[in-house]
């Protein structure tokens, strides 16, 4: 979004007030999502069943969060923005709060980042314009919440521009194929995945993005690693190059990267997904046709054999559709949105 602005002459800033008004706390909820995923993933569908119950409001008067609220009324003091973008239900909140207070006259938007399966805090806000990234979304949270039809959009995703070049790429088949795999799964399982892909598929090529286990799947996976078929890397400023380059994304149905490869034309094979908001996603996926889910490492290969089958029939029609369904590139239609209802 401030790729977006800026290029229409606007100045932007961007913040995470949970980052900046309580970093001890930021960093131990960042481990606990990632302990979720890497371990024990029903224990974050837990978590995210309990966002649906409470009131977000009442969260405003926790120390931690009034923290991060003192924090945000400062910043919009000394800001005085024209207009405020959101994408976490709890900032909005907060707008909430310093709109009632007085202390906010500016507009405010929520871009919810998950499709399809969209919890109540979302949609609680009393933000004036909410976007959501596709029209089922869209007719979904219409019925489930009674809002005004007026306040909710359909807008598609919002990614970097980078992500839409589509390249000219090579059909993939059994003697080029380029994956990238995101490490989210246990490493037991992305072992298993890596070795099985490299033994099943000879000519095949993958990058591995490991995140904070890097040093240990490099010990792992050192024999694939001295064929030369396996990089492995930690993470990337430039995940964009990657998806341009590859043929398949596989890793779990996290919202960002999921539209990112939407906006790439790089269909993906999930083998993993969270509770929760995860699944409106990974449904989302296989309602368009641009993906395929694998429970287990066998369906994984399966899954590839299948695509690339047929002079990459399956590959092809996937990639196709996910052009077709256009569900990114909305930072322009946010844009033209905003700009119409505040700044006409």
């Amino acid at each position: 979004m401030r790729e977006e602005w800026e290029s229409r002459g606007w100045r932007c800033r961007v913040e995470d007030v949970c980052q900046k008004a309580t970093p001890a706390a930021f960093r131990l909820t960042q481990r606990f999502y990632q302990f979720c995923v890497r371990r024990l993933p029903w224990l974050w569908g837990v978590t995210y069943a309990q966002t649906e119950t409470p009131d977000w409001a009442e969260t405003l008067r926790f120390p931690i969060v009034s923290k991060s609220l003192v924090y945000l009324a400062s910043l919009i003091e000394s800001e005085n923005p024209d207009i405020v973008i959101c994408t976490y239900p709890l900032f909005a909140y907060m707008l909430d709060a310093l709109k009632e207070k007085g202390k906010l006259s500016a507009p405010y938007v929520v871009i919810v980042t998950d499709a399809l399966e969209i919890s109540r805090p979302w949609m609680r806000t009393k933000a004036p314009l909410v976007c959501v990234p596709d029209a089922l979304s869209r007719k979904l949270v219409l019925e489930r919440y009674g809002l005004p039809e007026q306040r909710v959009v359909a807008a598609g995703f919002p990614v970097k521009r980078a992500f839409a070049a589509h390249p000219t790429r090579d059909i993939p088949n059994e003697n080029n194929l380029k994956i990238i795999y995101g490490a989210y799964a246990p490493t037991r399982r992305v072992c298993r995945d890596i070795r099985t892909i490299l033994a099943g598929i000879p000519g095949s090529a993958i990058t591995l993005i490991a995140g904070a286990r890097k040093n240990k799947l490099c010990r792992y996976l050192i024999p694939e690693q001295l064929s030369g078929r396996l990089h492995i890397i930690e993470r990337t400023d430039a995940m964009h190059r990657l998806f341009l380059d590859g043929h398949l994304y596989i890793g779990k149905a996290g919202a960002a990267t999921m539209f990112e490869a939407y906006a790439a034309g790089i269909p993906m094979v999930v083998n993993y997904a969270l509770p929760g908001q995860e699944q409106g996603n990974l449904e989302l996926l296989l309602s368009d046709g641009a993906g395929v889910y694998a429970e287990s490492t066998q369906d994984l290969l399966s899954a590839l054999h299948a695509m690339l089958m047929n002079d990459s029939a399956g590959w092809l029609r996937m990639h196709a559709d996910m052009k077709r369904a256009a569900r990114a590139g909305a930072a322009p239609r946010i844009a033209d949105e905003v700009e119409r209802r505040f700044f006409a």
